[in-house]
């Protein structure tokens, strides 16, 4: 915390500088498990990790995901990141969200000569380390892993993660439905966590995906309550009791 004042007051001079201080200190010093508003069941949090939990977590340590911290850090504290590999290495195509970047050149050697100079700029500079194992330099043809995504020339397909916390939630809700009748509560949980993700996916080349996962997969008596629409957005509640697919 007094590393990122210090950076401000060092290399910011705009008139919100006092502004930006304090805004810094109210979000990173806020203690959200005295003021948060708990919504849903406690029974829900059962066997959930300690350490994946601030309410277990020591004085001043962990901060809550999707905080304003995210956004200060990346675009306050990264900004003078982004300035050296675009305006001084004059990386045409550079792009960074938080704390992942990518950068796409030809020249294979240079991306090689490159991991050194960031790591070093962030070491220096910022004070930032890059993680050992989480780099990765290989043929634009055999496609990249970003933000979740994985890219390859002219599509984009959702990541292996996403993939595999789908799977994960469909089986979850076929082995609630064999073993009872969906209450009203299981059906909004069903039906906002399927559209979450089939929003999600919407962005990437996954219809072949979705259609294996929905229609391969999920237990067919979901469908006595949801109709799933024929280009796999959506699910949506049945008005009449009558059983379809799509």
């Amino acid at each position: 915390m007094k590393k990122l004042i210090k950076f401000v007051n060092d290399k910011y001079f705009g008139d919100d500088k006092d502004d930006i201080i304090w805004l810094i200190e109210k979000v990173v010093f806020n203690d959200p498990t005295k003021n948060c508003i708990i919504k849903g069941k406690k029974r829900e949090w059962n066997g959930l990790p300690k350490n994946k939990s601030l309410f277990y977590s020591p004085p001043n340590c962990g901060l809550p995901i999707g905080n304003l911290t995210s956004q200060i850090f990346a675009n306050f504290y990264m900004n003078e990141f982004d300035h050296y590999m675009k305006s001084t290495l004059k990386l045409k195509n550079y792009g960074r969200y938080v704390d992942d970047f990518i950068v796409v050149h030809n020249d294979k050697e240079f991306l090689l000569e490159l991991k050194n100079i960031t790591k070093d700029f962030l070491r220096e500079k910022l004070d930032l380390t890059i993680h050992p194992n989480k780099t990765t330099i290989q043929n634009y043809s055999k496609g990249v892993g970003f933000l979740g995504a994985f890219i390859k020339p002219n599509r984009i397909y959702v990541g292996r993660r996403t993939k595999g916390n789908f799977w994960q939630t469909i089986n979850k809700q076929n082995e609630l439905i064999k073993t009872r009748k969906p209450s009203i509560d299981d059906k909004k949980i069903f039906q906002s966590s399927m559209n979450s993700y089939l929003g999600y996916m919407k962005h990437y080349n996954s219809f072949n995906l979705k259609h294996k996962l929905i229609l391969n997969n999920l237990n067919d008596d979901w469908f006595e309550f949801f109709w799933v629409e024929t280009d796999l957005l959506k699910f949506q509640k049945r008005k009449k009791r009558r059983y379809s697919r799509l």
